[in-house]
């Protein structure tokens, strides 16, 4: 009769080589002294979820790279990276080949005829919005971009002003930037807007003195030169504040405090250092004093002890904050330790405190305390340099005027429709207000808190929503050590904004991965192919299986199963010999009584219906465990191996089982029966 595969893709064989055994008996007569043959496979059945980090390495390898970018869809491998699942231009089935091969794949070293049931997250029917803003790209305009504004290298501003605004520009400079855009293309913008027109008024001084806007992207190492001011004063340093933000300029034991005022202007060279998870620029940098201006601080943050406490779990480098807590003070020799009300681990501590500069200060008073949070140490001390300290008794005085932040970061979304650039209505971009407001000091939500806050900033923002109104969301999310930005749509029910996304826009998905010729595909169905002789790899794997089944599940199984193990009567398979024996010459000189006043025909009928029914797919449910049908389609085992039949004949025959369950296969066809 002919094999039929219903319904099943089978892929071309693997060729090991089918090498023939000169005379083929039982391992009893022939395994005399011998130890065991070296095997070197590592064959495996795995199950196996992509992990955040999986994504990451699969977007990143090499092989898919050139992939993606042959086939112009690189934006959507990044955004595999960044979003954690696959979509309609990055499949499956493209796309993890490459990775299992992958070093950075901890099985990446399994061997010809492993397979992986690999579960992975797909996107499917998500939005058209959706699915571009997962694509797109990204801007941050420089200081060259403002200077293209306002027409000018010198009068400019590195901000849009009410004069020269974002909505004006813009969509002729994405235009400008972006002349090779197709229709659908997105763009996230990062820009600068302050509301007051800047004064380029004629100016008799001709070195000018002019902030720098460096430290608010800095790592340790940079080298730098910051033009800022003095804003902090301590016994061993002081603190350097330009646009960007603020620094500790560390000098060490050497320092007089008394040879740098506040409101000093300086220019300031050196490497970027760290400690105790705060930057700091070291006494080894240039510093030039150039004059002195007016000190105004910005508004300080407010901590709580629950903020100190997270704050001190942080793990990476950051420049000064200017904070302000309420506490009481500890005074210990130079020691100045605050308690502040809800802390539980957390304890403030004044960095390097110039006792002579806040004077009449008491142990065990309460006061409240502004500076910069600068560093941690020992797991617990929250250090501040104090730029004031007052009784917490007293009355509060007037905000001091916010200066050097004279611009604030927006987002925008910008779409391209073949001819222009515009801002898409549904779509909301969270801003820096809104990530303060939810509690995030680094401009950012991480783990859960999209699930929980983009509902209520929703609710907020749309208090009139009618049911089924929709909004695209674009965030700024924390994963893998780096913020990246991630979209999610929300629909309005009626009574509250529900992820509609999670409600089958992404979804998972388990498919089977062979490794076979050389390479890894995904195949429902699997082709073995089993050489006959000793040592061979794949033979040894799966016969042994066999062999173990025959142990664990046939009665009085040591009537069976040789001594050494590795061969079984019960159907006749080897892993030493790597075959099926069949010869009822052997059969018969087992001493298995369960052959007793049978024929020779009778013996291998019985012997081949047990391979079909019992041993074969119980071995193959030990060894695939994971394998199921999907939705109509059975996959199938086809296993080209060789029988050492009656009359000591080698024969290759093909046998074929379908999976009808998680792990459950059924006997469908053997060319022996032909």
């Amino acid at each position: 009769m002919k094999t039929i595969i219903k319904n099943s893709i089978i892929f071309s064989a693997v060729v090991f080589g089918l090498a023939s055994c000169g005379e083929n008996s039982w391992n009893d007569t022939y395994l005399k002294g011998f130890e065991g043959g070296a095997d070197l496979s590592n064959v495996q059945n795995l199950e196996y979820t992509l992990t955040a980090d999986d994504y990451k390495n699969l977007a990143s390898n090499s092989a898919n790279v050139e992939r993606a970018k042959a086939d112009n869809v690189s934006e959507e491998l990044e955004s595999v990276a960044t979003l954690h699942y696959f979509n309609s231009a990055i499949s499956p089935a493209d796309y993890i080949p490459s990775f299992l091969s992958d070093p950075k794949f901890q099985y990446f070293t399994l061997s010809e005829g492993s397979a992986i049931n690999v579960t992975y997250k797909i996107a499917k029917n998500l939005p058209e919005e959706l699915v571009g803003l997962n694509a797109a790209k990204q801007w941050s305009l420089s200081e060259e971009d403002y200077q293209g504004v306002y027409g000018s290298d010198e009068n400019y501003a590195p901000a849009f002003s009410p004069s020269h605004s974002a909505s004006k520009n813009l969509p002729n400079m994405l235009s400008q930037k972006y002349p090779d855009a197709v229709s659908g293309d997105y763009v996230v913008v990062n820009y600068s807007s302050t509301n007051t027109d800047p004064n380029f008024g004629a100016s008799d001084e001709k070195d000018e003195f002019v902030e720098s806007d460096v430290l608010g992207a800095i790592a340790s190492g940079d080298n730098i030169q910051v033009n800022g001011i003095v804003t902090g004063i301590c016994n061993q340093g002081f603190i350097l504040t330009d646009k960007g933000g603020s620094i500790l300029v560390y000098i060490g034991k050497s320092f007089d405090k008394n040879s740098y005022a506040l409101g000093d202007q300086l220019e300031v060279s050196g490497a970027v250092s760290s400690y105790n998870k705060g930057f700091q620029l070291p006494a080894t940098s240039i510093i030039n004093q150039v004059g002195t201006s007016t000190v105004s601080y910005p508004a300080p943050k407010v901590v709580t002890g629950a903020d100190m406490d997270q704050a001190i779990t942080r793990t990476d480098d950051a420049t000064a904050e200017y904070v302000q807590f309420t506490g009481k003070l500890s005074i210990s020799g130079n020691y100045y330790n605050i308690t502040v009300a809800g802390a539980t681990t957390a304890i403030g501590s004044l960095y390097q405190f110039p006792a002579d500069l806040f004077p009449a200060l008491e142990n065990d008073g309460e006061y409240v305390f502004t500076g910069y949070f600068t560093s941690i140490s020992s797991g617990k001390y929250y250090n501040i340099l104090a730029t004031d300290i007052t009784p917490a008794t007293a009355k509060s005085s007037a905000p001091k005027k916010v200066v050097n932040v004279e611009a604030t970061s927006h987002y925008a979304v910008y779409k391209y429709d073949g001819s222009t650039w515009s801002v898409p209505s549904n779509v909301d971009v969270l801003q820096p207000e809104d990530y303060t407001e939810m509690g995030s000091k680094y401009g950012n939500l991480q783990d859960d808190q999209p699930d929980s806050y983009l509902p209520l900033y929703l609710s907020k923002k749309y208090p009139y929503a009618a049911a089924d109104d929709s909004k695209i969301i674009l965030y700024r999310y924390y994963t893998g050590g780096k913020t990246v930005l991630r979209s999610s749509e929300y629909t309005f029910d009626g009574m509250a904004w529900v992820n509609s996304i999670t409600d089958g826009g992404v979804v998972s998905e388990t498919n089977q991965f062979v490794y076979r010729n050389g390479e890894w595909k995904m195949d429902p169905s699997i082709i073995l192919v089993l050489p006959v002789g000793k040592n061979q790899a794949t033979s040894t794997w799966f016969y042994q299986a066999v062999v173990d089944w025959v142990k664990e599940n046939v009665e009085n199984a040591s009537n069976f199963v040789d001594s050494y193990g590795t061969a079984e009567y019960y159907s006749g398979c080897s892993s030493y010999q790597g075959n099926v024996n069949i010869n009822t010459t052997y059969a018969a000189i087992s001493g298995n009584s369960d052959y007793s006043g049978m024929t020779q025909e009778e013996i291998e009928t019985v012997m081949k219906k047990r391979f079909e029914t019992e041993t074969a797919p119980g071995a193959l449910s030990n060894l695939y465990p994971n394998m199921a049908p999907l939705g109509d389609l059975q996959p199938t085992v086809t296993i080209e191996f060789t029988a050492w039949c009656t009359g000591g004949v080698n024969n290759v025959y093909t046998i074929v089982f379908k999976c009808v369950s998680k792990g459950e296969f059924e006997f469908v066809s053997c060319t022996w029966n032909d």
